[in-house]
Order: structure tokens, then C-alpha cells, then sequence
């Protein structure tokens, strides 16, 4: 039972990028990447979108239950891990690039959902001594 759970909760996170990219695509952004993780790290990055010179590195947020809000999954951990990523996937372009981190939430389903997208979402942790 819990597999069919996970198996089902897996299929809604697909669609819900999939919901995203073509949220996106209407805003005149390409998609770069979709699932892009880099060899150095397990972190994995959603969404890599582009418009113009700026890369947008998007995490998508899918939940069925509209009670939750699905941004509260963006725990400081998570932060961290987008924002490695993002530095190695920027370390590897040829060019120097503009970028910001959003967040993409989906609740409900296929057929009955709503799309609450935030640019800007949040800056990445600075490091101290």
C-alpha cells in the first residue's frame, strides 16, 4: 500500500513540472533542464529555466492535500542543496550569468489544481567564518 502511495505521489510531482514548464513556456522562459543534478553532488535541481541573460533555478513544491502548504517543504537543508547546485551547474557555463532561485507550488491534482509561483523565493545562505 505505502508503494502505490509514493508511486502515486511521484506521478503528481512529475506532473506537477510539468505544469510548470508550461507555466513558464507561456512566460517567454526556455526550459534549460528538467531533474539536471551535477556530478559532484546528489542534490538535484527541478526546473533550470532562461530568459535572456538570467538563469532561474526553480524548485517544484507538488502537494495533493490543500491543507498544506507545500513551500513549508523548502527547509534550510533543501536551500542548501539548490544552491550547490546552481553554483556547479554556473561554474560550467561559458558565459557569466544573471540567476535567481523560485519556487513553484502546485496543490490539488491533474485536473483541479491551483499554481502559486514565487520569484525570488529566497537568496542563497551566505557562509561565515
Amino acid at each position: 500500500m505505502a508503494d502505490s502511495k509514493h508511486d502515486a505521489s511521484q506521478e503528481w510531482g512529475k506532473q506537477a513540472e510539468n505544469i510548470v514548464c508550461e507555466y513558464l513556456i507561456s512566460k517567454g522562459y526556455t526550459v534549460r533542464e528538467r531533474n539536471w543534478r551535477p556530478k559532484t553532488s546528489r542534490s538535484e535541481i527541478d526546473l533550470i529555466a532562461q530568459r535572456d541573460d538570467t538563469l532561474i533555478f526553480v524548485e517544484v513544491k507538488a502537494r495533493t492535500d490543500r491543507d498544506i502548504d507545500p513551500t513549508d517543504a523548502m527547509t534550510h537543508e533543501k536551500i542548501k542543496n539548490v544552491v550547490r547546485g546552481a553554483n556547479s551547474y554556473l561554474m560550467a557555463q561559458e558565459q557569466a550569468f544573471y540567476y535567481r532561485f523560485d519556487v513553484a507550488a502546485v496543490n490539488g491534482n491533474a485536473e483541479n489544481y491551483t499554481l502559486d509561483y514565487l520569484e525570488d523565493a529566497f537568496l542563497p545562505p551566505l557562509r561565515s567564518r
